[in-house]
């Protein structure tokens, strides 16, 4: 199966159609469901938190060529690989891209066509391109569900 490759896997992994990417550098909690079209790309290293839930074509982008001080133009050879960390309970809708070095907060919720540029709080919902804060979920009714053990 495509995640016997990954760095660990928990248990109830849902991968539900074709993805590509899952290498020793991907991580993935209990719970994780992931659905067709899902990239993940880059060296760098991912790590998706307990329950997480994506929609269908999700790109998480874990390295970027050095283009700042490049020996050849526009870049060189050189990765700079920066790590993706996907807290619990986050979803994320359909087409949402991931760039690296972005860590997604608890809970958290990123809207279809969403361009992750930088780190999302914990129970934020974000959209847009680039990814702005749109609001918060109701974090006492989040914790108290969370209590409960009521997970998807």
């Amino acid at each position: 199966m495509a995640h016997s490759a990954c760095n660990s896997v928990g248990k109830d992994l849902k991968i539900n159609g074709l993805i590509r990417g899952l290498g020793k550098h991907v991580t993935l909690a209990d719970g994780v469901s992931i659905n067709p079209g899902a990239r993940f790309l880059g060296e760098g290293k991912i790590s998706i938190g307990r329950y997480f839930h994506s929609g269908e074509n999700l790109t998480v982008i874990s390295a970027n060529h050095n283009f700042k001080t490049p020996s050849k133009i526009p870049y060189d050879s050189v990765r700079i690989l920066k790590p993706v960390e996907i807290k619990d309970f986050v979803w994320v809708g359909d087409s949402v891209i991931i760039l690296p070095g972005v860590t997604i907060g608890e809970g958290a919720v990123v809207a279809a066509g969403a361009v992750v540029v930088k780190d999302v709080p914990a129970y934020a919902i974000v959209g847009g391109n680039p990814a702005k804060l749109l609001g918060y979920r109701d974090i006492v009714h989040f914790q108290r569900v969370k209590e409960e053990g009521k997970y998807l």
